[in-house]
């Protein structure tokens, strides 16, 4: 039986999560952390937290056990259609101005950034399909990103159980998703015309260097800075107005703001943003 995670070790964790991938740990998370981690020193064999954490610090297969935490400590979760009036203002209102924006172009470019296992992404795929459905000369391209290699797995693989499509709306379940059957009977699978609308890559936001070729145009990032300081999430959404196009979009979650944090974006409300010119 492993001891309880001291107030010592507690805070070599907190040090080490907040610098390989931002997230902040405060006190109410140590008994979340002291699970987490008792499950990695169970698979390793490992007697304590001390010797875990000197495991990582050795750890030289290409960090894969810095992978493994960070899968393990990371939230995978979301769903389809999560706050559906984002979702209204992206058709409605977002979308049209793009297209108006890049009719000359007609390159899009969106992001989700912080996919977890893919609802998000595979959402906003379906509304841009509506859009352009009938728009062949458009270059379109999605990118679905998670640090959590698990999510990332999940999303790909677009084998979704029945409960968790039901915000998806009727229309949109006949037009992108197919039963699956045998062995994956009750689940649904999204079909591959409109996966390949989305590239899913791994990226940290702590440590890499938005590689991108071109602008982007609207970035979802929702429910993800809630677990940075404010350092980090300074560092991030400047980041993201570097990246994004003029006049460019950032869509953020229901319990996020940039007050103080950056003023070079105008709310349209929703928790949607546009970069001021």
């Amino acid at each position: 039986m492993v001891d309880c995670l001291s107030e010592k070790e507690f805070q070599l964790f907190k040090h080490f999560v907040k610098n390989h991938i931002g997230v902040s740990l405060d006190r109410t998370k140590k008994a979340f952390l002291q699970q987490k981690l008792a499950s990695r020193l169970n698979t390793l064999g490992l007697e304590s937290y001390s010797e875990y954490y000197f495991y990582l610090l050795r750890d030289k297969e290409g960090e894969w056990e810095l992978r493994q935490l960070i899968n393990t400590i990371t939230v995978d979760q979301s769903a389809f259609f999560r706050h559906p009036k984002q979702f209204e203002l992206l058709a409605n209102v977002i979308l049209p101005q793009v297209a108006i924006q890049k009719n000359t172009t007609k390159k899009l470019r969106i992001w989700s950034a912080g996919c977890a296992i893919g609802q998000e992404a595979y959402s906003v795929a379906m509304v841009v399909n509506e859009m352009f459905k009938e728009v062949h000369t458009w270059d379109i391209r999605i990118l679905a990103s998670d640090i959590n290699t698990y999510a990332l797995k999940f999303a790909y693989k677009s084998l979704y159980p029945k409960k968790s499509i039901q915000q998806v709306p009727i229309e949109y379940l006949n037009r992108y998703f197919r039963r699956a059957t045998g062995k994956n009977s009750g689940f649904f699978h999204v079909m591959e015309a409109l996966k390949k609308r989305l590239l899913f890559r791994r990226l940290n936001f702590v440590n890499f260097d938005f590689p991108f070729r071109s602008p982007v145009d609207i970035i979802f990032c929702r429910n993800v800075m809630i677990y940075f300081d404010i350092e980090v999430k300074k560092r991030l959404v400047d980041n993201f107005f570097r990246l994004l196009e003029r006049d460019g979009f950032l869509c953020l979650g229901t319990s996020e703001s940039l007050i103080g944090i950056d003023d070079r974006f105008a709310l349209m409300g929703h928790f949607m943003y546009q970069k001021k010119g």
